[in-house]
C-alpha cells in the first residue's frame, strides 16, 4: 500500500488573519500621522492666503491716500471691496477693467479672493467701523474689519498647534 502525499497550495485561514492583523496595525499608525499632515497644510495655506489678501489691502491703502478698500462713498460693501482689489482703480477708488486709461492702480489680487481652506467659502463679511465680531461663526469665508483694514479667516476651527484660526 502506497500513500500519496498531496501538496498543499494557498494559505490557511490563520495565516491570512495574521497578515490582515498586521496590515490593520500599520494602517492604524499611518492614518493619524497623515491627518496631522493634512491639518498642518490647511493651517499653512490659511496663513498664506491671509498674508496675500492683507498685503493687497495694505498696498491699496498705500496707493489711495490711506483710504481702505470697500468704501463706495456711502457705505462699506463686499462688491466694492472685491472690485477695488481685483480691478484697476483711480485715486478715488473708482474701478475699471485693468489697462483702462486713467485707472493706474491695481489690480491687487490677480487670482481672485481665495476660498477659506477651513470652510471653502470665498464670501467676505464686512464689519463697518463701530461694529464688532468677537468670535468666528463659519457663516462666511473671511471677515474684513473696515475700521482698521484687518482681515481674518471666519472659522471656528483650531490649528494643530492649538491656535484659533480666527486669530491667525
Amino acid at each position: 500500500m502506497q500513500t500519496t502525499r498531496t501538496e498543499r497550495t494557498g494559505f490557511t485561514l490563520f495565516e491570512v488573519l495574521i497578515v490582515v492583523a498586521i496590515l490593520l496595525i500599520l494602517a492604524g499608525m499611518a492614518v493619524p500621522a497623515f491627518q496631522d499632515t493634512v491639518d498642518d497644510a490647511r493651517a499653512t495655506s490659511t496663513r498664506q492666503e491671509l498674508q496675500r489678501v492683507r498685503t493687497a489691502i495694505d498696498y491699496y491703502s498705500f496707493q489711495h491716500q490711506e483710504q481702505l478698500p470697500g468704501w463706495n462713498g456711502g457705505s462699506w460693501d463686499e462688491v466694492t471691496l472685491r472690485n477695488q482689489l481685483l480691478m484697476a482703480s483711480d485715486l478715488g477708488g473708482i474701478t475699471a477693467a485693468p489697462g483702462t486709461s486713467g485707472y493706474a492702480y491695481g489690480p491687487y489680487l490677480t487670482e481672485g479672493v481665495p476660498a477659506n481652506p477651513y470652510n471653502d467659502l470665498e464670501s467676505i463679511l464686512i464689519i463697518a467701523p463701530g461694529g464688532s465680531m468677537a468670535t468666528a461663526n463659519d457663516s462666511t469665508g473671511w471677515v474684513y474689519f473696515a475700521a482698521d483694514g484687518s482681515f481674518r479667516a471666519n472659522s471656528t476651527a483650531v490649528t494643530p498647534g492649538g491656535d484659533p484660526v480666527f486669530g491667525l
